[in-house]
């Protein structure tokens, strides 16, 4: 809908790292310097910080310059069609303990040369700020972003079917239903690249600075709104092994699978209307 697009395009104006008008460049070109910034903006920055203290660093908001050091220096379709950026070193991220925000004067200060990325939260944002800007709940509404969506209002009969899928193009693995809440998935799917024989991609290991390795192909997190559920799917796809007991201890359903099809669930995960992949596990 026309609502929807006007959001998505707010967040983009504000959050994008890939336009030089945008919010998040000019404040970026004030580092150091402290800035007025949107109400919009102070809130997602304040919410990613919360994010990486929540998770003991395991999202970082301040990957940016690991992920175009992998290559990931411009929009993703450029990066199809011309390649990956030239090699640079990568060092580990962790300084978002160094951003300084006050919410109550909008006034934030980032330290010179610090620079952000918003990509998969900003996804997850937007679809949250779509469906609570809704002038209207009367009816259901389900708001979907590449992987990541949530749903408002009445939901229809049998719950909203949705397919889960390792990669876009694959076809699904399984079908949920939601009745409330959201689902996000992260995963490698088309974000990856091969540089001098290396294959890299766009989730990174914020304490190494590099591509982060993991068995899993995708993981799919079910949470009350979609930015959460955006940051935990990251997160437990990025613990690897370790990925299913962090997300039960966070009390969060979700559902690893990893790369011979095995697929472990955790939590309550939602109820699959059609057949899960072979050999599930539950956590």
């Amino acid at each position: 809908t026309a609502h929807v697009r006007e959001q998505v395009e707010r967040v983009e104006q504000t959050f994008s790292r890939f336009r030089t008008d945008s919010e998040l460049s000019e404040l970026e070109r004030r580092g150091g310097q402290e800035t007025r910034c949107s109400a919009l903006f102070v809130e997602l920055l304040r919410l990613a910080c919360w994010a990486a203290a929540s998770t003991g660093g395991w999202f970082d908001p301040t990957v940016r310059d690991a992920l175009e050091a992998a290559g990931y220096d411009r929009d993703f379709a450029s990066v199809e069609r011309d390649g990956p950026g030239p090699v640079r070193p990568c060092q580990p991220a962790g300084r978002w303990r160094a951003i300084q925000c006050d919410r109550e004067r909008q006034l934030v200060t980032l330290p010179r040369g610090l620079r952000l990325d918003f990509g998969g939260i900003g996804k997850g944002f937007a679809v949250d700020l779509a469906l609570r800007t809704l002038p209207a709940r009367d009816v259901g509404v389900l708001v979907s972003a590449g992987g990541d969506l949530a749903v408002a209002g009445p939901p229809p009969p049998g719950g909203w079917l949705c397919e889960i899928a390792p990669t876009p193009a694959a076809p699904a693995a399984t079908t949920v239903a939601l009745w409330h809440g959201a689902l996000a998935t992260s995963g490698l799917g088309r974000r990856q690249w091969t540089r001098a024989g290396q294959e890299l991609h766009h989730l990174i290991d914020p304490r190494t600075g590099q591509p982060g390795v993991s068995p899993w192909r995708c993981v799919t997190v079910a949470a009350r709104d979609c930015l959460a559920a955006e940051v935990a799917a990251k997160v437990g796809w990025l613990r690897g092994y370790a990925g299913p007991a962090w997300l039960h201890e966070q009390g969060l359903p979700g559902r690893f699978h990893d790369r011979t099809g095995r697929v472990i669930t955790s939590g309550h995960w939602p109820c699959e209307t059609t057949p899960a992949a072979s050999g599930e596990a539950a956590a």
